[in-house]
């Protein structure tokens, strides 16, 4: 009678056992919020704000979308490289106007438009959703987006904003340091020494306090792989908040990597300073495209930094009372003889070009840079990447029916003369022409 009621308790302390360490966390069964970036956002309104309750996101231009990149609930606690993907069938959107509709990417390709008029899920065909984009009509605002597995709404877990500055000991100019908060690899912070970086450092301060336990990081430039492996990259990095430190090893590959610190560092200040790089084949600058924070329990941060809307100010303060003021965070829509020409320069220093012709279809984006300006006439330098597209099914009055094909990316760069022809706008430059 003893053994039998002594294996009862063994058999109910197995159980509880069971119950709290072996079932699947939450998260686990949630959609993981990779990251998420807006190639605009109206004042006052933030990508994010998709999966905050009461708030919305809205573009500046109605050529503005916003772009989310999922991760795998599943592993959201294994260290190493990221799996980059989410599970669900059905997707709902809740648009600010009950009006128009939303185009629909998945993966890189047009799924299909959603009907803001209506309250509907999509259904989404796919074993495992990489990334999907979603663009309003007409600069339409998104208040809610919701995802459904087997008809059951599931969490979201996305990076929390936590208001904040991020500053560096240098920088190259046009690759701040806040740009490891955008949600987009693409704009990167490149330290500014003539060196390789070994010393430098980024500091991150918050308003409040977080308990920092590791971090996601995009390493190098991750544009191109042709960029990753002519500029630098960091492969060690010392992590600190003024009390503690610990060298952390950050491997040399593109993609995204998970890292989980040795301890949990509790505060308002932490500094990430280069100890180690792998130098660049073509230039000394190092570079890290972005960083994603982890806090305990499967939290994720991002920074909201005020120098992000200082920019913008400088930049519209500049353009002030010049011919600039009319191209800014403007969206242009040009029938042409032989196709069309359609572009956007927006404040936070980005644009984008698309050029449609009898021969094929490109788009160019990337960073612009204010050289001088006058009512009359302007100069602006741009950089940045030069692809073929592969058209897709959609709205012919869409730009975004397109894929990229990297295999013809160029990288370039151009000094462009903004002039005033009639009502309209000329810019011209040796690569790109802009006719009015």
């Amino acid at each position: 009678m003893l053994g039998y009621n002594l294996l009862k308790r063994i058999s109910f302390v197995f159980f509880v056992f069971v119950i709290l360490f072996c079932k699947n966390s939450p998260i686990e069964t949630s959609i993981v919020i990779e990251r998420i970036q807006a190639a605009s956002s109206a004042e006052g309104t933030n990508p994010i704000n998709v999966f905050i309750s009461g708030k919305f996101w809205k573009p500046e231009t109605s050529l503005d979308g916003i772009t989310i990149f999922f991760s795998n609930g599943s592993k959201w606690n294994q260290a190493g490289t990221t799996d980059g993907r989410a599970y669900f069938n059905e997707i709902s959107i809740e648009c600010q106007e009950k009006k128009g509709y939303v185009a629909f990417y998945k993966d890189g390709s047009y799924a299909t438009n959603f009907d803001c008029t209506k309250e509907n899920r999509l259904k989404v065909k796919s074993n495992g959703v990489h990334v999907i984009y979603l663009l309003p009509e007409a600069g339409n605002g998104i208040e809610t987006v919701s995802f459904f597995k087997n008809g059951n709404k599931l969490d979201v877990l996305y990076p929390e904003p936590v208001i904040g500055q991020v500053t560096a000991s240098s920088t190259l100019p046009n690759y701040p340091a806040y740009s490891l908060f955008d949600g987009s690899v693409d704009f990167v912070w490149v330290e500014g020494t003539k060196n390789d970086g070994v010393g430098e450092s980024v500091e991150v301060e918050l308003e409040d306090p977080i308990g920092l336990s590791g971090m996601e990081i995009f390493n190098g430039y991750q544009r191109l792989d042709s960029l990753f492996h002519k500029n630098g990259a960091v492969t060690e990095i010392l992590v600190s908040n003024d009390s503690e430190s610990f060298k952390i090893p950050v491997a040399n590959k593109q993609g995204g990597q998970r890292i989980f610190f040795p301890k949990t560092l509790f505060g308002k200040k932490f500094t990430f300073t280069i100890l180690k790089v792998r130098t660049g084949k073509t230039w000394k600058d190092t570079v890290i495209a972005e960083i994603i924070f982890l806090g305990e329990k499967g939290k994720r941060f991002t920074v909201l930094d005020k120098n992000v809307n200082q920019f913008k100010h400088t930049i519209l303060s500049k353009t002030k009372n010049t011919i600039l003021s009319g191209v800014v965070d403007k969206a242009y829509f040009a029938d042409m003889a032989e196709g069309r020409l359609d572009y956007v320069f927006r404040s936070n220093g980005s644009f984008v070009i698309w050029k449609d012709d009898l021969s094929e279809k490109r788009v160019l984006d990337g960073n612009w840079v204010f050289l001088e300006a006058t009512p009359g006439e302007a100069k602006i330098k741009i950089f940045g990447r030069d692809h073929k597209v592969v058209t897709q099914s959609l709205d012919s009055n869409s730009p975004y029916s397109e894929t990229t094909e990297e295999k013809s990316t160029l990288i370039f760069s151009d000094t462009l003369t903004v002039k005033k022809v009639g009502n309209r706008i000329q810019m011209i430059g040796k690569k790109v022409q802009i006719p009015n």
